[in-house]
């Protein structure tokens, strides 16, 4: 492309002005000539339309002059009105005004009513110019009497205002060369700053600048090829540092996946330099020795560590020894959280070239709370079932050693057989109970699911254990509706349930006291109440009746024999079947047992195996 210099670019900026001034002068007078064409067609339809609603007589007076038509000539400015005449049928003329630059042509009129005004384009009869005219009909009383026509000239384009258009042109077309002017005045810096990139590119060795730095198209040109060149070594740079930068990728990758394995891990993770500052902590550490990984981070044990024990343990590997060179762990009870239990071990980290040298410490801590509890719940249960077994066998082996004395008469035999058999079903309901607790906390007990008719099942229970609680002069009440679903359910084990709360109700209850057993339903469930009149629960020994092997301290509950298992073996029965065992207690008033049961069995059909 061939480029433009010196003074001709002010030449073809004025020729430029010029060809926009003219295209914009045309664009006015064409826009002027259609608003005037429009004009005169909306003020011809106007008066066509005025005049056919005036009365007949009113246009055309007996004179046979219409001073009306008159009115229209007598306007004189640039509407280009040329005449207006009302016609009879014939087309002759009645009254006739003209502004006397055009004849009245000659027309055929259609002589069918029409009420609605028509527009014509005609030619004029003494010139070449063209009208447009205007017609509408005129009624005397209800008929068509003539017409209303009404010519005026076609507007032509005219020149008129071209003056005006040079006086609106001549500012823009002198403020060319001003700022023709002012661009060659600001561009200057830029031949000056041409030489300066010149200069550069052959002080790097990027080759030498095109053109003569005297206008703009060089400046540019020369800028292209410089950037074209700063480009091209900013690339060589690149290259050079690529294998840089890839290093530090990958081994910021590495470091990334190693910490995000440490992340994962279940424990936390604590990792020490040789000085002893910690340079890296997972989130599992601050829930087990409080805190936050920002104070950890950078910091020594001394500066964050406020238990002793993990003190001295972590200070051990602030020197690199190689006395500490073996690990070591310890546990201890974190000060947030004293009744937790946490595991800490600690092994040092080795340099990959110098096995001997330790470069940190990796530090590992586990809460091992729950298996310090297990160990301590496995103790109370082996020391509860010892309890409980050596009870029941010391008293069969005292009454045993009885049964040999040879001067015992036949009641006190007869007494001591039923102390042992007291104490071998003592026996048998214990291990009948820790069997069946295991077997559910295993998930290996089956549920013989079965429809059974409640009403007899639970008549059978309750008398059952009213046989067993006239000794004690208790007062029972059984309550049952008249009529009670069949539902389905396990029915040796729902009679355990039953009957363990029912037992509890008797052994627990004061001397003539009552127990009562009632059962309702509602649309969903079917709801047991034992109620006694008893000793009743405190509100501490109340969350913890069903754990197994709890009993309380109080001396009324020790004084009475029991081991503990009847309300836990109740309880996890109830939670088998989807049901709910639920307590309320008053001391010294007794205590109220609910069981609630579904009547839908499809849960239960789901657990048979």
């Amino acid at each position: 492309m061939k480029l433009i210099k010196g003074d001709r670019f002010g030449i073809v900026m004025i020729i430029a002005t010029l060809l926009v001034i003219v295209l914009i002068a045309a664009q006015y007078l064409n826009h002027r000539h259609k608003i005037k064409d429009l004009a005169i067609k909306v003020q011809g339809r106007n008066i066509v339309r005025l005049l056919s609603n005036l009365p007949y007589k009113q246009l055309v007076p007996d004179d046979r002059r219409s001073g009306i038509l008159d009115l229209l000539n007598s306007k004189r400015d640039d509407s280009g009105f040329a005449y207006a005449a009302i016609v009879n049928l014939t087309g002759q003329p009645i009254a006739v005004t003209a502004s006397g630059e055009a004849i009245i042509p000659q027309v055929t009129l259609s002589h069918e009513k029409n009420l609605w005004t028509t527009e014509h384009e005609i030619n004029s009869q003494n010139d070449e110019r063209i009208l447009y005219e205007f017609r509408a009909p005129v009624l005397d009383d209800g008929n068509l009497a003539g017409y209303i026509r009404v010519g005026y000239f076609k507007p032509s384009l005219e020149l008129t205002e071209i003056p005006f258009i040079a006086q609106l042109a001549l500012p823009i077309f002198l403020l060319v060369p001003f700022t023709y002017l002012l661009i060659r005045r600001e561009l200057k810096p830029l031949k000056q700053a041409s030489f300066e990139i010149n200069e550069v590119m052959q002080k790097q060795g990027l080759g030498e600048g095109a053109g003569s730095n005297e206008n703009f198209q060089d400046f540019m040109l020369n800028f292209e090829r410089f950037m074209g060149k700063v480009d091209q070594r900013f690339g060589e740079l690149n290259q050079q540092n690529f294998k840089v930068k890839a290093s530090g990728l990958a081994l910021t990758y590495q470091r990334q996946r190693t910490e995000s394995a440490l992340q994962s891990l279940p424990d936390a993770i604590l990792v020490m330099d040789e000085t002893g500052k910690a340079t890296y902590a997972n989130s599992k550490l601050i829930p087990l020795i409080g805190g936050s990984l920002e104070s950890i981070i950078g910091a020594k044990p001394h500066e964050w560590c406020q238990n002793v024990e993990l003190n001295e343990l972590l200070a051990k590997y602030q020197i690199n020894l190689q006395r500490f060179q073996l690990s070591d762990s310890i546990e201890f009870n974190p000060v947030n959280n004293f009744s937790a239990t946490i595991s800490v071990s600690a092994y040092p980290l080795f340099t990959a070239k110098e096995k001997d040298s330790i470069c940190g410490t990796l530090v590992v801590f586990k809460d091992i709370t729950q298996e310090v509890l297990a160990n301590q719940a496995r103790d109370q249960f082996i020391n509860h079932v010892a309890h409980e077994l050596k009870s029941p066998l010391n008293v069969i082996h005292m009454y045993a050693e009885a049964l040999l004395e040879p001067d015992m008469d036949a009641e006190q035999h007869i007494s001591t057989i039923n102390v042992i058999n007291d104490e071998v079903e003592r026996l048998n309901s214990l291990i009948f109970n820790l069997l069946n607790i295991s077997k559910i906390e295993a998930g290996s007990i089956a549920l013989d699911i079965q429809r059974v008719k409640l009403t007899e099942f639970l008549t059978d229970t309750f008398d059952s254990v009213v046989r067993s609680g006239n000794d004690k002069q208790i007062q029972f009440d059984l309550d049952l509706p008249r009529h009670l679903p069949d539902i389905q359910f396990d029915k040796h084990l729902l009679r355990v349930a039953i009957n363990n709360l029912l037992t509890n109700a008797v052994k627990y209850n004061r001397l003539g006291g009552k127990v009562s057993f009632k059962v309702e339903e509602n649309e969903d469930n079917v709801i047991f109440t034992i109620t006694d009149s008893g000793i009743g629960i405190t509100e501490k020994d109340q969350s913890h009746v069903f754990e197994k092997f709890y009993r309380s301290d109080d001396d009324n509950v020790t004084q009475r024999s029991g081991h503990g298992l009847g309300l836990a073996l109740a309880k996890e029965i109830v939670d088998l079947h989807q049901g709910k065992l639920s307590l309320q207690s008053t001391v010294g008033e007794g205590s109220v047992f609910t069981i609630e049961l579904k009547k839908t069995t499809s849960f239960l059909k789901s657990r048979q195996i």
